[in-house]
């Protein structure tokens, strides 16, 4: 995980499509000495979406609990607690669609990837992966919110599968910066093409996305350390 000594992560993504910038992510990642807290504010204007998200990671990146908040055009469509309970994670949610909702999902592992959406939080499926086997797609179990293409949908506890693959290491550079890189492929789902991402150090802190289907990509635009 992220060095504790260094303090605070804080930095900005921009999302860029066909027709420039329509989006961005502001997140923060705060170290301490039994794991981190990570922070992340969406905003996705061609949908007029916003997401929040607040989620507490172990020493190993493994999530502890988190929260979410999903609004569109200012109406709330729906707000969900997750609290992972050894093999085992509980969700309290409200959402538009299916109002009140109560979960408690067995797992067959400990959990190692809870997805929410934010950029960062995606990021953190290099850490689940890992590096062996290179080049090869490996299955990951995961816990999402949403299983649509703009996490706008469902937004309860879903269990699903991402295939990962592990592609090595070279140096990028994004504006905010020059950095040595992993890069990854992730296919959320069978029928869609792969994205690559690129993360930087132990920590997976999130660089790049680029995933021609849907001509889309991210990059880190600004990180402030301390």
């Amino acid at each position: 995980m992220l060095d504790e000594k260094a303090g605070r992560y804080s930095g900005r993504i921009a999302c860029f499509g066909p027709q420039g910038e329509n989006g961005r992510e502001w997140f923060d990642i705060l170290p301490h000495a039994s794991g981190s807290t990570v922070r992340a504010y969406c905003e996705m204007d061609e949908l007029d979406l916003t997401r929040d998200v607040t989620m507490s990671l172990d020493e190993a990146g493994r999530p502890r609990d988190a929260f979410v908040r999903i609004n569109r055009g200012g109406r709330t469509l729906g707000s969900s607690l997750f609290v992972v309970e050894g093999q085992a994670i509980r969700c309290e949610a409200v959402t538009a669609e299916l109002g009140q909702v109560s979960q408690r999902l067995p797992l067959s592992a400990p959990l190692s990837y809870l997805g929410l959406h934010p950029l960062v939080g995606d990021a953190l499926l290099a850490l689940s992966r890992g590096t062996d086997r290179p080049s090869e797609f490996l299955p990951v179990d995961i816990v999402a919110n949403s299983s649509a293409l703009h996490g706008d949908q469902g937004l309860i506890a879903i269990p699903g599968v991402i295939d990962v693959a592990y592609l090595g290491d070279e140096a990028i550079e994004v504006p905010a910066g020059r950095f040595e890189a992993q890069r990854y492929a992730l296919r959320w789902q069978p029928d869609w093409s792969p994205a690559d991402l690129w993360v930087h150090g132990p920590s997976a802190l999130f660089l790049r996305v680029a995933w021609d289907m849907i001509d889309s990509h991210y990059e880190l635009q600004e990180l402030r350390v301390g």
